[in-house]
């Protein structure tokens, strides 16, 4: 009988945590069966093939109350966010929680790999079933710190008391034997941790005690310099703030734009622009060959693929990890930024236009790129098998 693998998401938004839990099954390969419990079902037909069964989890939403009490301030640390999503708040973390055991314990679930799903990390600690805790380094942080770093230091409000939150978890692990957590960090002690980035956009670069995953497969193309277009990803709300879309109108620039799930209105008042809306994910081969710059939220993915073939970006950040991801890749010089919602059409067409004629920048960050190969590239499968099958013997 096949081992049974649960493909886990529970929180956050956005096509990346599917992409990185397809990586993963498909690295491992179809000695394995798979179940994907997924926050958003929006993408979840490219898992279908892999999968035996794909169907809804329980999600984790933002709670604000305390938060809006405080005066609403930005959420200064990832431990602070995820006492909004749900550690703050006992009675729902124990309904998140049951829902994870029941799931784990119908389906006899042999190992979790988890992206952004820190209760099914939980319950899977609970019922000492062996876990992988997998995403962008922002999202996958290491156990052990006493407390989580403040990541933007115009952001250091705290909302929550870490104690409190680690208790709350410890409160549901005593009740199966588990020994308590020291730290509220503690709860990404996982089998194994793999988070996929470069420790140049790491929050948590230094201490770390497994090693990264490269966030790109070898088999993607370096940088080719010749293209003359400017492609477009934007995968949630980016299209509703309507001065960019009025820019995106205007650049007059020959465009391509991935959207998925963006408005067919707005879908077709791009096209009638001249922009060419594609409607399944470009393959990178083309976007290499085509692209002079790209424009994204400040995705991790995004950023990556992007520093991968040497094009200068356009980053327009929709929440915190955005921002952050974006100012770190600003300071290596291959994105600039777009503040959040503050521009109008007009100033968002000159910044497109500044970068995409800019071609000593192109040439700099083409040279970058080929310093940053031996970090973005890797042998993904390998590594994944490596690490992770031990845990299925």
């Amino acid at each position: 009988m096949k081992r049974r693998v649960l493909l886990a998401w529970e929180g956050g938004a956005g096509r990346g945590h599917i992409v990185t839990l397809k990586v993963m099954a498909e690295a491992l390969g179809p000695q394995y069966e798979y179940d994907a419990a997924l926050c958003r079902m929006d993408h979840a037909a490219e898992l279908s093939h892999l999968c035996t069964a794909v169907y809804p989890s329980a999600a984790l939403y933002n709670h604000r109350k305390m938060r809006k009490a405080a005066g609403a301030p930005g959420t200064a640390t990832w431990g602070d966010f995820l006492g909004d999503l749900v550690f703050a708040f006992p009675d729902r973390l124990r309904l998140q929680f049951d829902w994870w055991v029941e799931v784990l314990r119908t389906r006899q679930i042999d190992l979790v790999i988890a992206d952004f799903a820190p209760v099914s990390m939980l319950a899977a600690r609970a019922l000492n079933i062996p876990f992988v805790c997998v995403g962008t380094g922002y999202s996958v942080p290491p156990p052990g710190m006493p407390s989580f770093p403040v990541l933007l230091p115009q952001y250091d409000t705290l909302v929550h008391d870490e104690a409190l939150l680690r208790d709350n978890a410890n409160a549901i692990l005593s009740e199966f034997g588990v020994p308590p957590l020291q730290h509220f960090a503690d709860i990404y002690q996982a089998s194994v941790s793999m988070p996929r980035t470069i420790r140049q956009l790491d929050p948590y670069d230094g201490l770390r005690s497994q090693p990264l995953l490269p966030p790109l497969n070898e088999a993607l193309p370096r940088g080719e310099p010749g293209g003359d277009e400017i492609f477009v990803y934007f995968s949630t709300a980016e299209t509703a703030y309507e001065p960019l879309v009025d820019a995106l109108c205007q650049i007059c620039l020959p465009t391509r734009a991935y959207l998925p799930g963006v408005a067919p209105d707005i879908s077709a008042r791009l096209s009638a622009a001249g922009v060419l809306v594609e409607t399944a994910p470009v393959p990178v081969e083309l976007i290499a060959r085509r692209s002079r710059i790209t424009l994204n939220a400040g995705q991790h993915g995004s950023l990556c693929m992007g520093l991968g073939l040497g094009l200068p970006q356009l980053a327009f950040p929709q929440h915190l990890e955005h921002e952050y991801h974006a100012q770190r890749a600003a300071q290596l010089g291959a994105v600039d930024i777009v503040p959040h919602e503050r521009l109008n059409a007009s100033e968002i067409v000159d910044r497109v236009r500044s970068l995409y004629h800019d071609l000593a920048r192109n040439k700099r960050v083409r040279e970058l790129s080929a310093s940053l190969y031996p970090d973005l590239f890797g042998d993904i499968a390998g590594l994944v098998r490596q690490r992770v099958e031990p845990l299925l013997a």
